[in-house]
Parts: C-alpha cells; sequence; structure tokens
C-alpha cells in the first residue's frame, strides 16, 4: 500500500494536467463564436456635395451615429448578417438601403440624398429680413421669462444626438421611447391626463403637422420655445386649431451662413 501512493500522486497529477486544455476549450470557442463587422460610409447629395448631420440609425441594434463635415459615418462591432440602415436630415427625403456585414470586414458604403422639394415663400432679402425679426421676438419672449426657452449657444454646448434631448431639463416634459433607433416623442404632463396629447409644433412661424421634435436636426435650431399650457402662449401661436391645448413647441432655425 505505501509503495502506491507515489504512483497515485502521479496519476492524478497527470490527470490534472490533461484536464487543463479541455477546461479552456468552452471558453475559447465563445469568444470565436463572435462575429462581427463594421460599416464605414460617405453620405453626399446629387452633386457629389458631402451632407453633415445625416441621422443614420442601424435599425435592428437600435443604434444611430450622425455624419461628420465630411459627410462620413461609422459603425463598429456589428453583428455579422442581413442589416439595414436609414438616413434621414431636414430638407432631404428619407431613405433605407439593405447591408450585408461580414465577420472582420468593413463595408464601405457611399449614400446619395435626394433633396426634398419644400415650399417656401421665397429666400430673398426680405424673407431673411423677417427671419431675423423672428429671432429678435424669440430673445425678447427669453428675457421676459414666460415659458422656457433653449438657445443655440445651450444645444451647442451640449451637442445632442437628437433635439428631444434638450427636453430632459425642462421641467413638465415627457420623452417617451419610440421604436426607430433612439428618437423620443415629447409630451407634457400637464397635457396627458391619461391620453397621449402631441403637443403643436410651429417652425418658423408656421404650424406644422405630424412633426416630431427629433424631425429637426439639433445643428440647424437657433432657437426652441417650450409652453406647456394655454395661459402662456404667445396670442399669435394660441390657435384654436391643431392640439394648443396639449402645449407648443415653436422651433427656430438658423439662418443660412449664420
Amino acid at each position: 500500500m505505501l509503495g502506491s501512493r507515489p504512483r497515485t500522486a502521479a496519476f492524478f497529477a497527470c490527470v490534472r494536467c490533461c484536464c487543463v486544455p479541455v477546461l479552456l476549450l468552452p471558453a475559447f470557442a465563445s469568444v470565436s463564436a463572435q462575429s462581427v463587422g463594421a460599416i464605414s460610409g460617405t453620405i453626399r447629395d446629387s452633386t457629389g456635395t458631402p451632407i453633415p448631420g445625416v441621422e443614420v440609425v442601424l435599425l435592428q441594434i437600435k443604434g444611430a451615429v450622425r455624419s461628420d463635415s465630411l459627410g462620413v459615418f461609422r459603425f463598429a462591432d456589428v453583428p455579422a448578417g442581413h442589416r439595414q440602415l436609414h438616413f434621414r436630415r431636414l430638407g432631404f427625403a428619407p431613405k433605407s438601403i439593405d447591408a450585408d456585414i461580414a465577420d472582420g470586414k468593413t463595408l464601405a458604403l457611399t449614400v446619395v440624398l435626394d433633396a426634398a422639394a419644400t415650399e417656401i415663400e421665397g429666400m430673398t432679402v426680405e424673407e431673411v429680413t423677417r427671419r431675423r425679426q423672428f429671432l429678435a421676438d424669440f430673445y425678447d419672449r427669453s428675457s421676459r421669462g414666460f415659458g422656457h426657452f433653449v438657445t443655440r449657444e445651450q444645444i451647442e454646448k451640449r451637442n445632442p444626438m437628437n433635439l428631444s434631448d434638450m427636453m430632459r431639463t425642462i421641467p413638465g416634459a415627457r420623452l417617451i421611447p419610440m421604436r426607430n433607433g433612439g428618437q423620443a416623442a415629447l409630451r407634457f404632463n400637464r397635457a396627458m391626463g391619461g391620453r397621449d396629447c402631441p403637443p403643436q409644433y410651429w417652425v418658423d412661424g408656421v404650424k406644422t403637422y405630424a412633426l416630431n421634435i427629433d424631425d429637426i436636426i439639433p445643428q440647424d435650431v437657433e432657437g426652441i420655445e417650450i409652453y406647456e399650457g394655454a395661459s402662456s402662449i404667445p396670442p399669435q401661436f394660441n390657435t384654436k386649431e391643431g392640439t394648443t391645448i396639449c402645449g407648443v413647441v415653436l422651433i427656430w432655425t438658423r439662418i443660412p451662413g449664420t
């Protein structure tokens, strides 16, 4: 019996040595099973000019980025397989494309967005003067303290992905997540009353319908006015038509070149 102890110890030592590679195999296999690739692309208009500030949504993983000043965007560590990208920016028609992501590869894309025809009163010197007056009125109302105001300086300082991010500090504002890649719908607690009550939107003094706050690119905005209830809304924007009872949001866009 005494003579068998060294053999027994040697046997178990051998077993322990042989088991080590076996125990490591599952962990190694799980790492190698993760197949990911990347997407890199450039967004241009029909003339070949890069388009900055385009929201690019990778639908299957609910990820979103914006194109930079050169129109370039990128997604890293994208699960391999069939994916769909959605592109959107104010002034251009939305576009969706399919993409097949290969393991360890970067898919290079060139995306062309078509300008969306928008009927306006004409961008003349008279129109620019009118827009400047609108912005002067905006800053005048903000100095009086009625409602809530977000300035271009605040937007640039925070540099939000979506315009709704600027609403997170507004008292009474409520953001409801949407299904299309990180966007949110704005509602006011005072107007909810157990029902869905979307606010009335005005863009540059024009009443809009079926607009969501994240339809506007943050970089295009000069200022925002937020009014929770009808009592504080400026008279010219407190109309019987629409949903002013649910609150009013006035969005003023930047004058080109400023």
